[in-house]
């Protein structure tokens, strides 16, 4: 971390005490702690063209929910450029991630987290937003044809045609995470659920959604059926999660 990056963020937290090196999250970015008389914070550093473009989509976000829903995202602080990097900061929450609540977990506390997952899940679809998925399918295969073009992803051209051709039936638009894995799902340490890494968080098509997330466990009746518990919409058609995973989940 420069020099130049240190007054940036001392300029949102006051006298900086200390600063841990957490890791890359997702290989999209580098994570870091730190410690300020003021509070503990999260910082998330982005280097990559691709990366800088979703880590200043996410700042947007939680900005915007900050105002929509205070307390339902991680509290949004602050957004800053750097020399070839973007800077997303935000107020540390204690806790773990979903991967590693259930890798730590017994047999049972494993389904019951599942269920939990479902719940959360089928509590936040229930923001519907107007209009259909279509605009947001849409939106999402533009992009994909941009990543395509870019080398930004492994997905391919033949894939996206294919994908293109057979797009799943509309559905109602809701508020959907956009990359609703088990690493972006966060368990505070008092129970609390939350969305974390949300810069694709808007209004489009929660199968997209309930795709990534069943996907550790699609072979897994017992957890799936604990999950479709909480979540009590439809489940979703083979087509479908193989549209979504194994399709466009591909580009991004």
């Amino acid at each position: 971390m420069t020099e130049a990056t240190l007054v940036r963020i001392e300029q949102l937290t006051g006298d900086i005490e200390h600063v841990e090196q957490l890791g890359e999250q997702g290989g999209t970015s580098i994570v870091y702690r730190i410690e300020a008389k003021k509070g503990s914070y999260l910082l998330k550093t982005a280097t990559e063209a691709r990366y800088l473009e979703w880590l200043a989509e996410e700042a947007i976000v939680l900005e915007e929910w900050m105002q929509r829903e205070p307390g339902f995202l991680p509290e949004y602080v602050g957004f800053f450029k750097t020399e070839q990097q973007n800077h997303l900061l935000m107020q540390w929450r204690d806790g773990m991630t979903l991967t590693t609540a259930l890798r730590q977990a017994t047999s049972e506390q494993r389904i019951q987290l599942w269920q939990a997952f479902g719940t959360y899940l089928f509590q936040f679809h229930q923001r519907t937003t107007g209009g259909t998925s279509q605009e947001w399918l849409t939106e999402r295969l533009m992009t994909a044809e941009r990543y395509v073009a870019s080398a930004w992803t492994s997905g391919t051209l033949d894939l996206l045609k294919r994908l293109k051709s057979s797009c799943p039936e509309p559905i109602t638009a809701s508020w959907i995470h956009g990359d609703c894995t088990t690493d972006n799902l966060f368990i505070a340490t008092d129970g609390t659920l939350s969305f974390i890494d949300v810069g694709a968080m808007r209004p489009g098509d929660r199968r997209y959604d309930i795709a990534l997330a069943i996907s550790p466990i699609i072979d897994d009746p017992s957890a799936l059926d604990a999950f479709y518990e909480g979540y009590r919409f439809e489940r979703l058609t083979k087509r479908e999660f193989d549209y979504y995973e194994h399709g466009l989940y591909s580009f991004f």
